[in-house]
């Protein structure tokens, strides 16, 4: 599947020892606008249907799984989006794939929540990642988690408020909430809201910023 992935040729970057576009991400897109980043992209669903709606910015998906991804890029390829591409890559690495203040936005759709406590360092919100967010994000730069876990995300609030990062949302049920009137929804979203279970939402800054960014939902 990886040999596979390095086929797609200018959609996505299959990472390794040798990557050397850090810092260099938007001069790849054709269009000049903000980026977002979805940590654990699945089949690309979101980002493919952000891409859609918001053609004036750049996208990108990261997955460590291969056979998921190449659906993900598939799709995207069919569907023509220059402004998404996508990395094969662990997360803890996104310091050597992005430069400081690189990234305006970053999504996290429900990632696994390693619910033993022996293994909190694995989840996503563990105050070790959002120390490396930190370093890739733009001051104005937004965190937005969904989960339907209320463990995780009662974590991930703690973890948030612990290292000094503002929260500009909390839901406990982001739909029945309004956040959005028309959201656009994961896989797994679409799951669990038609099944009437609540999907956990949260928005938080790294620091407080004294000029309204621009925003993408």
């Amino acid at each position: 599947m990886e040999e596979i992935l390095r086929g797609f040729v200018g959609t996505v970057v299959v990472f390794d020892e040798n990557f050397v576009g850090r810092g260099e991400w938007k001069n790849s897109f054709p269009v000049p606008g903000p980026l977002y980043v979805e940590l654990g992209t699945g089949k690309g669903q979101f980002l493919r249907e952000m891409a859609q709606k918001h053609p004036e910015a750049c996208f990108i998906g990261m997955e460590r799984e291969p056979g998921v991804l190449v659906q993900a890029v598939r799709k995207a390829r069919e569907m023509g989006l220059d402004n998404l591409k996508f990395i094969l890559g662990d997360v803890q690495f996104l310091t050597q794939l992005f430069g400081p203040a690189e990234i305006d936005g970053l999504y996290i759709h429900f990632c696994d929540p390693w619910p033993k406590n022996r293994h909190d360092k694995r989840r996503l919100t563990h105050e070790d990642f959002l120390a490396l967010y930190r370093q890739v994000m733009a001051p104005t730069g937004v965190l937005r988690l969904k989960t339907d876990n209320r463990d995780l995300f009662d974590y991930s609030l703690v973890s948030f408020e612990a290292i000094g990062m503002e929260l500009q949302a909390v839901s406990y049920d982001f739909h029945a909430d309004n956040l959005e009137p028309q959201p656009i929804m994961t896989e797994y979203e679409e799951k669990f809201s038609a099944a009437g279970l609540p999907v956990h939402f949260c928005e938080a800054r790294f620091c407080k910023v004294t000029e309204e960014a621009t925003e993408i939902g």
